[in-house]
C-alpha cells in the first residue's frame, strides 16, 4: 500500500512493478541505516568533564576519588531538616 501511495504520488517514469523493487529496496535501506546507535553515557562521564574544565594539576584518578567525594558531600549537606512535629506534641505541651 505504501508503495502503491508513493508511486501514485511520483512522477511515474518508470512501471510500477519496477518502482515497488526499488521503493521497497531503499525502504530496507532506510531502516538499516537507522539501526541502534550507542548512545551511552560513561558511569564517569561527570568527573571526565569536569576533569577537562580543571587546570589539571593531579593525575585523573586522584581527581575522580576527590570530584566524587565533594559530589557525595554536596549531596549529603543538601538533604533537607527534619522539621516534622510529633503527633503527640500538643498532648505533651498540655501534660
Amino acid at each position: 500500500a505504501a508503495a502503491k501511495l508513493a508511486y501514485d504520488a511520483s512522477d511515474k517514469s518508470m512501471a510500477f512493478a519496477d518502482f515497488k523493487t526499488k521503493y521497497e529496496a531503499d525502504a530496507v535501506a532506510d531502516v538499516i541505516s537507522k539501526q541502534p546507535v550507542d548512545v551511552s553515557i560513561p558511569y564517569d562521564a561527570a568527573a571526565k568533564l569536569a576533569y577537562d574544565a580543571s587546570d589539571k594539576s593531579m593525575a585523573f584518578a586522584d581527581f575522580k576519588t576527590k570530584y566524587e567525594a565533594d559530589a557525595v558531600a554536596d549531596v549529603i549537606s543538601k538533604q533537607p531538616v527534619d522539621v516534622s512535629i510529633p503527633y503527640d506534641a500538643a498532648a505533651k505541651l498540655a501534660y
